[in-house]
């Protein structure tokens, strides 16, 4: 399923939502492009009637200039989130913006991951991670079927970001089947705009610290060897509009270092909060739609668009 070397057009896998809690939360933080594998269909895993939350953004004079949504960037197939509070958000905007505003492309992806994933000379990964976290990277690649071979001179974030996607796509969450491609074609014929580029959110990992991207590998292995499966609660929190389940879990396994949380989370959300005040502000009326994780919480994009002067309400 994942190429061993990713440069030269080498087909990557979506990091999409994983089988426990950190794994699934890595999804919610950054969007990859990927392939489209073949999964079983699932069944719907809410019972009830979805309520994903969606916030208006408007001024003090009641003015409506805006939308704010939180997606799951891969899904079981035939996950049913749709409500008619987002088909009628989207309708009224004049844009769609989302974390990546050009249509993914596997290729495109792997070749952008190639151009900084890569450094001479280095140590296979299951050396690289404490001692005591040796024998739980070796379990996760039993179980996935991986070896340090496949990762050759893969920087440790690499190897973290597609142990996480393989992980994933063994669960049956595929990109395809994620909310952006349905949110494109909700969109019709509307501008499309991005917050990052793939090579900036490649870059975001590239740029850990050398500490920071050890303690985000040595994490993704041991979700990867949980045999308990969060994965029904985390989708019900999404599906029930639980932004405070979603901080919750936004401050755990690998999102609980500092660092990590900073770069992954905080800062990103300041700078997207940034763009999207300068957008409202030159008269757009975007339905901007990003991962769950950067909307819930003291640190996400609702509170940070509180701050720069918006109001912002959630849409029942």
């Amino acid at each position: 399923m994942l190429a061993a070397r990713l440069a030269g057009g080498a087909r990557l896998v979506h990091r999409c939502a994983p089988m426990t809690r950190a794994l699934r939360l890595l999804a919610a933080v950054l969007l990859l492009a990927g392939c489209h594998a073949p999964a079983t269909p699932t069944s719907n895993p809410a019972e009830a009637a979805p309520k994903v939350a969606l916030w208006e953004i408007s001024d003090d004079a009641g003015r409506v200039h805006g939308w704010l949504f939180g997606t799951v960037h891969a899904l079981p197939r035939g996950t049913h989130w749709q409500r008619p509070a987002i088909e009628q958000a989207l309708g009224s905007a004049d844009r769609l913006v989302l974390e990546i505003g050009q249509p993914l492309d596997d290729k495109v992806a792997g070749e952008a991951m190639g151009r900084v994933a890569f450094t001479e000379g280095l140590p296979p990964p299951s050396q690289r991670v404490g001692p005591k976290y040796r024998d739980v990277l070796a379990k996760a690649y039993r179980k996935l079927g991986l070896s340090d071979e496949g990762f050759k001179d893969q920087e440790d974030w690499a190897v973290a970001l597609q142990i996480a996607a393989i992980g994933g796509q063994k669960e049956g969450m595929m990109p395809d089947s994620g909310v952006e491609p349905e949110l494109r074609k909700m969109n019709g014929a509307r501008p499309v705009e991005g917050l990052e580029t793939l090579d900036g959110q490649f870059g975001v990992f590239d740029h850990l610290p050398q500490r920071a991207q050890q303690v985000l590998l040595e994490q993704v292995a041991v979700e990867a060897t949980d045999d308990k499966d969060d994965e029904a609660d985390l989708m019900q929190l999404w599906l029930r509009g639980d932004d405070l389940g979603i901080a919750r879990e936004s401050a755990t396994g690998f999102l609980a270092d500092a660092q990590l949380h900073e770069a992954l989370l905080t800062g990103r959300n300041r700078s997207w909060a940034d763009q999207i005040d300068a957008m409202m502000k030159r008269g757009a009326r975007p339905f901007i739609a990003v991962g769950a994780a950067h909307v819930a919480g003291s640190d996400g994009l609702p509170r940070m668009l509180m701050a720069r002067g918006w109001k912002v309400r959630r849409v029942d």
